[in-house]
């Protein structure tokens, strides 16, 4: 007995031991002087926020003389978007995109911005994100977490899908079966709306469709398109609930590794690139409709204002825990 408690204590140091090495030792350029750096991303290669982490590759390749290489790495292969949040955490990822309502399991506060319609159009969105909001919840994540924000990119507004029955009216909601992403606030909303919120990765809700285990999801319609819901799910009902953004996180360990005109040209690419997102986002929305509907999709367009009173009392209740954040949003209107 005395024998095994040894061998498992040995075993446990050199764990430890070889989990402090792979933490302690910091990340160093090649033979050839380049810096690699891995970022995730959970969804197709197709869609917005993919398309600009290559435009950030392109960009930092370019303006670092070729010293810094970013190699992207799509659909999920690096794990889910709460992998990447400790993953960065940790110094395993050099850089990760997470969306808000994925980060906000780890930074509370910040599901004061999966608020049902609290965020009211894509040039509210602008302020609230690239002002005081942005600014606050960059310096809360870095100040909690270690990990640094390089810049806040944009999602879009979420729309609600199923293979059930089209969804005109708040009545139609009910008895859904509807993936979220494992957030409270997305999962309570759904709950007062009469539906059955299922939590899941991105990764497992095609699946879950195609099976018929869920009736539909939740997403900005460049999501939609990209991930191809419409061979599972053809309706499509044109809520726009929740605006989501994505955050753009870069571990410390990674962080540090460069050098301060180093650190320039990240943030500054990946704020020139978060333009860049944003714009094709807003030109992939405006185009996926017709698309959807080539595809087969039925599109629906309720009247968003049963839905803004329907969940008023909701909205109410979690506006009074995220006071100070629902004043700096409204004060960006």
């Amino acid at each position: 007995m005395k024998k095994l408690v040894c061998i498992m204590m040995a075993g446990l140091l050199l764990i430890s031991q070889a989990g402090c090495s792979s933490f302690d030792k910091a990340k160093k350029p090649d033979e050839n002087g380049v810096l690699t750096f891995k970022v995730a991303h959970d969804s197709a290669d197709t869609v917005p926020v993919s398309i600009g982490l290559f435009k950030f590759a392109e960009l930092v390749e370019e303006r670092s003389d070729g010293k810094i290489k970013i190699e992207v790495y799509n659909n999920g292969q690096l794990g889910s978007a709460s992998d990447y949040v400790v993953n960065t955490q940790l110094g395993t990822l050099d850089m990760g995109v997470v969306n808000q309502s994925v980060l906000s399991s780890f930074v509370t506060d910040l599901a004061a911005v999966d608020i049902p319609y609290i965020i009211e159009g894509y040039e509210h969105a602008d302020r609230v994100f690239e002002g005081e909001t942005g600014e606050y919840y960059s310096q809360e994540i870095t100040d909690l977490m270690g990990t640094q924000v390089l810049d806040i990119w944009e999602v879009g507004f979420r729309n609600l899908t199923n293979s059930k029955h089209p969804v005109n009216q708040v009545e139609d909601i009910k008895g859904l079966r509807i993936r979220t992403m494992d957030n409270k606030v997305h999962q309570e909303f759904w709950k007062s709306m009469g539906a059955d919120p299922v939590p899941m990765s991105w990764n497992e809700a095609y699946t879950a469709m195609q099976q018929k285990a869920i009736d539909g999801q939740e997403n900005p319609l460049s999501v939609i398109l990209g991930n191809n819901v419409a061979e599972v799910n053809k309706e499509l009902a044109m809520t726009e609930h929740v605006y989501s953004s994505i955050f753009f996180l870069m571990s410390k360990d990674a962080w540090n590794a460069l050098t301060e005109d180093q650190q320039k040209i990240i943030k500054e690419c990946a704020k020139e690139a978060g333009q860049y997102e944003r714009e094709e986002q807003r030109r992939q929305a405006d185009e996926a409709m017709a698309e959807l509907e080539k595809q087969g999709m039925k599109i629906t367009k309720p009247d968003k204002q049963q839905f803004i009173d329907s969940s008023a009392q909701f909205r109410k209740e979690y506006g009074k825990v995220y006071q100070n954040i629902v004043d700096m949003i409204e004060a960006a209107r």
